[in-house]
């Protein structure tokens, strides 16, 4: 089988110089491909890079990306005094000491309460990290799509049940409307007569008329529809460029000749089976939306 999981989880880790970095991806049911970034302020430069790598991988669902790093013996920011910063304020404290008359000047206590005289600048590593994000990003897309893969297989097998249920359904309605025809026909012969009263008709009118009624009941077209549809659901599990919405549009179509079935009978057992069948269908359906 050849289907893949839409939900599934994928990690991957890369190092360098002291650096570790760490991706994790969280992937659920979604039409279109949403791709939700939590990037460290180092990294969010890089953004337009990790989208075109994960659009190049993925095609459908919510995709939620977490970006994390460390640096060796847990390395703090280093504090940095900004220079021409502390002589803006200078001037402008003496430029304000003249103005007012005042005599006394600010001290060093002064200035070390303004926030922005002293940085705290990260070490420059981030072209570092800007190397360790993209192999740490396909690591974790690489174990992303193999978790789908084996949900997928979980997946091909659950169908596989359901339609097998499906197709016995099918073949117990089928065998019910092949036991019934004599009987239909017969009924739909005597409904003739009761509804002429006794009034002379040709009995080959009203064998004709009687089958006319009786292919106006017959199922056979639809059965033979439906079985057709299962095979084709077949073929696409089985082939390489399957997707979920390709194989919900066949349902829909299965799902129309079920209603159709169940319409034109009016048998209460083949009614009863085809509400068995519709909720197989139903479950298959539920199972197909979480196919990519």
């Amino acid at each position: 089988m050849a289907l893949l999981s839409m939900t599934g989880y994928g990690q991957g880790r890369a190092s360098l110089e002291g650096m570790e970095l760490t991706v994790d991806i969280h992937s659920l049911n979604g039409r279109f491909l949403d791709i939700g970034l939590r990037l460290p302020k180092r990294l969010q430069a890089w953004e337009p890079q990790v989208r075109k790598q994960v659009q190049e991988t993925l095609v459908r669902g919510k995709i939620s990306i977490s970006v994390v790093y460390a640096e060796e013996n847990g390395a703090q920011p280093e504090p940095r005094l900004n220079s021409g910063r502390l002589k803006q304020y200078q001037q402008l404290f003496r430029r304000m000491a003249q103005e007012l008359a005042i005599k006394e000047e600010p001290g060093l206590s002064h200035y070390t309460r303004l926030h922005d005289v002293i940085d705290l600048e990260e070490s420059d590593r981030a072209d570092l990290l800007g190397k360790l994000l993209p192999q740490a990003l396909s690591e974790a897309l690489g174990n992303l799509q193999e978790m789908r893969r084996l949900e997928g297989l979980n997946l091909a097998q659950d169908l596989k049940e359901h339609l097998g249920a499906v197709r016995g359904a099918l073949g117990d309605i089928e065998g019910q409307a092949e036991a019934d025809k004599a009987v239909q026909l017969q009924g739909y012969r005597d409904r003739i007569q009761e509804l002429l009263k006794g009034v002379p008709v040709d009995e080959a009118r009203l064998l004709q008329e009687a089958a006319i009624m009786a292919d106006k009941r017959d199922i056979s077209e639809e059965c033979t529809r439906l079985k057709s549809h299962l095979a084709l659901f077949d073929n696409y599990m089985a082939a390489e460029n399957t997707n979920g919405k390709r194989l919900g549009f066949l349902l829909q179509e299965m799902g129309r000749e079920a209603n159709t079935i169940g319409a034109k009978s009016n048998r209460i057992r083949i009614r009863h089976l085809v509400v068995e069948l519709k909720d197989e269908l139903e479950k298959i359906r539920e199972q197909v939306q979480n196919i990519l």
